[in-house]
């Protein structure tokens, strides 16, 4: 069950397609325009997350026009599997949300080591 504070993250970090072809999707996320600067250094921690799934080859994040780019090998993962995995990341992070605030700053490996465990557990499941 999601608190308010985490409903409201998730609604926010909606992500929609605005462009496809086999391999590659371009994902408008609306509120990645408003991350500052300082903090934008912490996507190499999402990309990590996302290529956790197998066949996901490069993500990469326009903060100009708040887009992402993700480009895949259709051999081994299709579309809908890969929205799916996105998805599934956001949510991770959003159970997450204590773990990330109470830690984050102090011991940051932690955070990275038990977020990236749970998406080895979560993309099993796919």
């Amino acid at each position: 069950m999601l608190d308010f504070k985490s409903y409201i993250i998730k609604h926010f970090a909606k992500v929609k397609v605005i462009h496809k072809i086999p391999g590659r999707i371009r994902l408008k996320v609306p509120t990645s325009v408003n991350i500052p600067e300082e903090f934008r250094h912490y996507d190499k921690f999402v990309v990590k997350g996302i290529k956790i799934l197998d066949g996901i080859e490069d993500v990469t994040f326009n903060y100009v026009i708040g887009t992402i780019l993700v480009n895949y090998d259709t051999n081994k993962v299709y579309e809908e599997k890969v929205l799916k995995w996105i998805n599934t990341v956001i949510d991770v992070v959003i159970k997450n949300l204590k773990l990330i605030q109470q830690y984050g700053e102090t011991n940051l490996e932690y955070v990275i080591n038990t977020l990236e465990q749970k998406l080895k557990e979560e993309v099993t499941k796919l």
